[in-house]
C-alpha cells in the first residue's frame, strides 16, 4: 500500500465564545482537557506547533501534519476548545513548507 503524502495544516482558532456564560469551573475542565487532545496529537507525531496569537486574545492556531484537509478537520472537530463551544469558528489552510531543503521555495517562485 502506497504511503499518502504528509501535509501541514494551519488551523486559525477564532471568534473566541463570550456570548455564553461559562463558569470558572468549565473553563479549567476545557482547558485542561484541550491541553489533554494536545498531548495526544503531539504523541502521535501530528502536532507541530500551537499557541495563542498574541495581541489577539480572541485567536489561536495549531499546525498539524495529516494526509488531507478532512484528517485535519477531523482532529480539530475532536479538539474540546471546539466541542464545548470555546470558539465559535476555525479556518484551516494547507500549507507549503518553506525550508533549506526546498531552498525555501525559490524555484516555485522564479519558475512563474
Amino acid at each position: 500500500m502506497e504511503n499518502a503524502k504528509i501535509s501541514k495544516f494551519l488551523i486559525i482558532y477564532q471568534d473566541l465564545n463570550t456570548e455564553d456564560t461559562f463558569t470558572a469551573e468549565q473553563v479549567t475542565d476545557a482547558t485542561n482537557a484541550h491541553v489533554e487532545h494536545l498531548k495526544d496529537l503531539d504523541s502521535k507525531g501530528i502536532l507541530f506547533l500551537c499557541g495563542p496569537l498574541l495581541g489577539r486574545e480572541d485567536k489561536a492556531m495549531l499546525i498539524l501534519n495529516a494526509k488531507s484537509y478532512e484528517e485535519a478537520e477531523s482532529y480539530v472537530l475532536r479538539d474540546p476548545f471546539i466541542v464545548r463551544k470555546g470558539y465559535n469558528t476555525y479556518l484551516i489552510h494547507e500549507i507549503q513548507e518553506a525550508n533549506s531543503a526546498n531552498n525555501y521555495l525559490l524555484m516555485h517562485y522564479t519558475n512563474m
